[in-house]
């Protein structure tokens, strides 16, 4: 069944490896799409100015729509904030303080989301300040995390390692009821409100745009965006998955993301 509205998470889904995919093919999609009122949706954990920058060469870049901060920000292709969900300063550096001082969360590296900056304490001069500026184009140093004014939306906690199971496990049970620790995959945890995440956001799109659930479709690969494909009527998992996140209905699709699998299903739609 076409849907009308499809979801998909970024890095390790939509983008190849290397953060990159088909310009032409996509672009060409979003109009085919557009004509059969058909919406598309970036559901990311990544920062507005990171995913506006990678759409910016699309023609059609207008009719998407962005989810990011993984749910804490939802902003249209011509840049209408819909909603925005910060997380209270209390809140926020109380979890920045743990962060730093828990022995679990050993050696990880912390940034804060603003919506129109990201903020850390790395060294701007550092190699992990430049690779996390892939990421974060306007990301900030700054001598102390909790000196910084801005909303925060969302932390966004990395360590050089892949498992991060026991620390995702580890903060949530410490901070229950206030925060949650979701796994983004590539050894990372996001960090958002209880009841911020990617599901509840394309929900309220729905809300806004007259679609049911069941008349979505999403595709994804890790934590933070398993509710997303548990709610949709239709949510696929590319074949580089976790294999956490397949689960009641949720379909595994024969193709990774390196073999452009979410663009091969949307052809399959638009046939």
């Amino acid at each position: 069944m076409r849907p009308k509205v499809i979801a998909t998470d970024l890095d390790g889904t939509f983008l190849d490896e290397n953060g990159h995919y088909s310009q032409h093919r996509f672009d060409a999609q979003l109009a085919a799409l557009a004509r059969r009122e058909m919406r598309f949706v970036v559901t990311t954990g990544d920062p507005l100015d990171h995913v506006q920058a990678l759409f910016a060469p699309l023609a059609n870049r207008a009719t998407l729509t962005y989810i990011v901060e993984d749910g804490a920000l939802t902003v249209t292709g011509t840049g209408e904030q819909l909603q925005s969900q910060a997380i209270a300063p209390q809140d926020w550096q109380a979890a920045v303080t743990w962060l730093k001082t828990a022995p679990i969360m050993a050696d990880c590296f912390v940034i804060v989301c603003g919506r129109d900056r990201a903020y850390t304490e790395l060294p701007a001069t550092s190699q992990r300040f430049h690779e996390s500026q892939a990421f974060y184009p306007s990301l900030t140093s700054v001598s102390n995390l909790l000196q910084v004014t801005d909303a925060i939306l969302k932390i966004d906690v990395t360590w050089l390692k892949t498992d991060v199971v026991a620390q995702v496990a580890a903060f949530n049970q410490h901070f229950q009821n206030h925060l949650v620790g979701t796994s983004s995959g590539l050894g990372g945890m996001n960090v958002t409100l209880p009841l911020v995440s990617k599901a509840t956001a394309l929900l309220a799109l729905g809300r806004i745009w007259g679609v049911l659930p069941e008349q979505m479709a999403a595709f994804g690969d890790s934590g933070n965006d398993h509710a997303m494909l548990e709610m949709v009527g239709q949510g696929f998992a590319v074949a580089n998955a976790d294999p956490a996140i397949i689960t009641g209905n949720i379909q595994r699709l024969p193709a990774n993301n390196q073999l452009g699998a979410v663009g091969q299903q949307i052809d399959q739609w638009l046939v």
